[in-house]
């Protein structure tokens, strides 16, 4: 192997938190161009929500129901989803590629004899997101022209353009997140096979952890469609179980599909880490218990 053979297998054995975002234009270019981290990003999703919330409808009229007329501020769905759930995706989004990273350098430990990250180089899944989140868009605004005048968000072309917007961009990063999330899922299997640390299998639980709170977010959202869609819809629909489905798939798939290797490496189930078990089981929970306190409570 030449040398520039052997100092790019070093490299990534090394794992950099760029390989992860490499092929993801926006990525490199919020990190890179301007510089963001995750909780400034976040922030500024925030302040997004807060002026599409109450600057836009207040200045519209658009603030408060009347009749069959839905406003911002007794619209509280699209409250959580803009001021909680959309700022955490966003943070996700930009701190995921470091943290997977990490995560790799705890399972290679120095081990320059193996290449990793292949996966993240390929920019199919680049272009899967963006048509993606075009065929949201394709779905949505169809919708939102129809009841056109009838909700805050539909209120008139402007606050229509800043829902699809929004929409846009936050399923192009959740398309993302998976991808990387499908890659390192697979890699840290393999990688867990061989003979391993205890310290790779804490790295990739403390990982899996804080990809379920993200998705217990998710789930709350979850929780407040299924209490809406009786009231809009009449009853609960199919697509709602496949959601509720998918959901728990992949939250079991984050946290227990790269672990699934450790048997082969020779690796016992530590106390420790049956705590973090109970841990994951009670983030799981948590979207249910919000739904049976709405449900209590509304």
């Amino acid at each position: 192997m030449s040398k520039e053979g052997k100092g790019e297998g070093a490299e990534l054995c090394q794992f950099r938190a760029r390989m992860v975002y490499q092929a993801d234009p926006l990525a490199r270019f919020l990190i890179e161009t301007l510089g963001l981290r995750g909780h400034t990003v976040a922030f500024a999703a925030l302040s997004w929500g807060l002026i599409y919330i109450v600057v836009l409808p207040a200045l519209f009229s658009g603030l408060r129901s009347s009749g069959g007329y839905l406003g911002s501020l007794d619209d509280w769905h699209a409250q959580l989803l803009l001021l909680l759930v959309f700022p955490a995706v966003c943070a996700f989004y930009l701190w995921q590629p470091g943290a997977v990273a990490g995560v790799y350098a705890a399972i290679l430990s120095g081990d320059r004899s193996c290449e990793v990250g292949a996966g993240y180089r390929q920019r199919i899944w680049t272009c899967v997101s963006l048509l993606f989140a075009l065929a949201v868009l394709l779905f949505d605004v169809p919708k939102m022209v129809a009841s056109y005048g009838s909700w805050w968000m539909v209120q008139n072309w402007l606050t229509i353009a800043g829902r699809e917007a929004s929409l846009a961009v936050a399923f192009y990063m959740m398309s993302m997140m998976a991808w990387r999330q499908a890659i390192a899922t697979l890699e840290w299997r393999q990688l867990l096979g061989r003979p391993s640390t205890a310290a790779a299998l804490e790295a990739v639980s403390r990982y899996g952890l804080k990809c379920a709170f993200l998705l217990a977010l998710i789930g709350l959202r979850l929780s407040v469609e299924g209490i809406e869609l009786p009231q809009r819809a009449g009853a609960i629909t199919p697509d709602y179980y496949v959601k509720i489905a998918i959901y728990v798939a992949a939250t079991l798939a984050c946290f227990f599909a790269p672990l699934s290797g450790m048997p082969r490496c020779g690796l016992r189930i530590s106390r420790d880490h049956v705590i973090t078990l109970l841990q994951l089981a009670g983030i799981m929970a948590l979207p249910l218990l919000a739904f049976v306190f709405l449900k209590l409570v509304l």
